[in-house]
């Protein structure tokens, strides 16, 4: 049961990042449009996971896609389609994996997930300050 010291430091916390979240992007979420292909040597990955984490995970939420057949995605956050503001590291994930299977044994779908299948060493990083209805997300 929620106190009312409670209740108000969640409403400090909310509040704030909701505002921040309504007053960027002017379509009402706050977060901009990435929409695009994912790559590794000019060839589409397909089903992968995508998460951009934003460098003020307090401040701002992660966003996350998985990739179709032809290696296209649409980044949201849950369910809101988008990307907040600002800058980001780039990771993916084999979706089968958290069962502990695999999507693809594939050669480049395994040299991505080696590179940049892990928040900490991601050497790939994304600024986002305005729609990207078409990205060409190149892991390479």
């Amino acid at each position: 049961m929620f106190t009312n010291a409670h209740s108000l430091k969640l409403l400090l916390v909310v509040l704030p990042m909701a505002f921040a979240l309504t007053a960027c992007s002017g379509n009402g979420s706050g977060l901009y449009e990435v929409k695009g292909q994912l790559t590794h040597n000019g060839e589409p990955i397909p089903e992968m996971n995508i998460i951009f984490v934003p460098e003020d995970t307090g401040k701002h939420p992660e966003s996350y896609a998985t990739t179709d057949a032809e290696g296209r995605f649409e980044m949201k956050v849950v369910n809101t389609p988008g990307v907040a503001p600002g800058k980001h590291t780039v990771f993916v994930q084999d979706p089968a994996a958290v069962q502990g299977g695999t999507t693809s044994t594939a050669k480049s779908y395994q040299a991505v997930l080696k590179k940049y299948g892990n928040e900490e060493s991601s050497p790939f990083t994304i600024t986002v300050e305005e729609n990207m209805p078409d990205l060409q997300l190149k892991l390479d």
